[in-house]
């Protein structure tokens, strides 16, 4: 299995807050949305790490698949414009 890695710019303290959030909920809402309403194998594990490129701060999300992650870019997209 190969990992899809999603990198994210960030424009300050604000836009991390505002990831980190969608990170959150997105987890969140993928378990609940589950068959089982316990804890299960159906929720995604992501994996975050911070860098510096270019003198930008950038954050790698990483999924183990890649419907996740695309389902994830949907959900950033539309978090982010949310007050």
């Amino acid at each position: 299995m190969t990992d899809v890695v999603v990198k994210i710019d960030l424009k300050g303290p604000e836009s991390e807050a505002k990831l980190l959030d969608a990170i959150d909920r997105f987890a969140e809402n993928k378990g609940a949305s589950s068959r089982s309403g316990a804890i299960c194998d159906d929720a995604p594990q992501i994996m975050i790490k911070t860098f510096h490129d270019r003198g930008i701060f950038r954050k790698a999300v990483i999924f183990q698949d890649r419907e996740d992650a695309e389902a994830f870019m949907y959900f950033w997209r539309r978090h982010q414009f949310v007050a």
